[in-house]
């Protein structure tokens, strides 16, 4: 099994919140050259509910023209109701994307039926293939195994991208995964998916090292499973310490870094200090993981 990658990768900003558009060319470019084999463009990392309307337009016009068919390429749709993400689905259906991932509507509260009905009627409604997105620790709103049962048999909706905690995952997994497109976000644990012969995995951390990521994932599909787990703890620290620090502010340091130019998240998400930033980039383990990421040897070929 050749395990496939894709890359919630980010939304590079200038300071006025405009896209920055020679940032995300880069940030594509750095996915694409490791080897990477989809993007999730304004999915959380790209924090597409931040967006001005006309920022989240221009990044798919400019996501879909930068990758020009070398991968697979799904879009951020899902928003507080089904009329304001039926309006996103009709501005990424215009572009040669090839699904639409539609978040759980968060802030206001729906009971199992309505959210049925909200999923069935935009899988009417969409000329694109759907995917739901569970991510109830953002949203509030865990998507229940018999709502999957139910929605997933619609044959526009495609599968689901799952980020809850790994026993949830491996039921998921095995009772729908030889029935719909299971995509896990279980950074942490790639080798374990890889154990368990889950074809996908997808989350930002791969966006942020796409080399280091796709060299873990290709260890554990060769069966190396002691090169795989130095690369999996290797990463894992990273999002311990960035976390600590600030989350984006920590992304936008570490892309700039390697070369992807432009803020990763708009205000009011705190951005390091130049102090706050050095001493970051020159903890022992952030600058080792840059440095590493910035010396892998690059993939030729993009496998599907």
């Amino acid at each position: 099994m050749s395990t496939r990658l894709i890359s919630a990768i980010c939304t590079p900003l200038q300071s006025d919140g405009s896209l920055h558009e020679p940032g995300l060319a880069a940030h594509i470019e750095a996915q694409l050259d490791a080897g990477i084999n989809g993007l999730l463009v304004a999915g959380t990392m790209g924090l597409m509910q931040l967006q001005t309307d006309a920022t989240y337009q221009r990044l798919i016009e400019e996501s879909v023209r930068v990758n020009a068919g070398r991968s697979e390429i799904w879009i951020g749709v899902g928003d507080l109701s089904y009329q304001r993400t039926l309006e996103r689905i009709r501005v990424a259906e215009q572009h040669a994307v090839d699904g639409l991932v539609v978040l759980t509507p968060y802030l206001m509260k729906f009971n199992e039926q309505e959210l049925i009905h909200y999923y069935l009627k935009l899988a009417d409604a969409s000329t694109k293939p759907l995917f739901l997105y569970d991510l109830p620790v953002l949203t509030g709103t865990a998507l229940s195994m018999e709502l999957v049962e139910q929605v997933t048999a619609h044959p526009n909706i495609h599968g689901l991208k799952c980020t809850r905690d790994w026993e949830w995952t491996t039921e998921l997994w095995n009772r729908f995964g030889s029935r719909t497109r299971v995509v896990p976000a279980q950074p942490e644990r790639v080798a374990d998916l890889v154990r368990m012969q889950v074809p996908d995995n997808l989350d930002g951390l791969f966006a942020i090292f796409p080399k280091l990521s796709r060299a873990l994932a290709d260890a554990a599909d060769a069966g190396q499973w002691e090169e795989a787990a130095r690369l999996q703890a290797d990463l894992s620290s990273y999002l311990t310490i960035a976390r600590e620090i600030s989350l984006f502010g920590a992304v936008t340091a570490t892309l700039n870094t390697l070369g992807c130019d432009g803020l990763m998240a708009p205000e009011p998400y705190y951005q390091l200090s130049q102090e706050e930033r050095e001493a970051f980039l020159s903890e022992p383990t952030i600058r080792r993981l840059i440095d590493t990421e910035a010396a892998c040897t690059s993939v030729t070929s993009n496998a599907s």
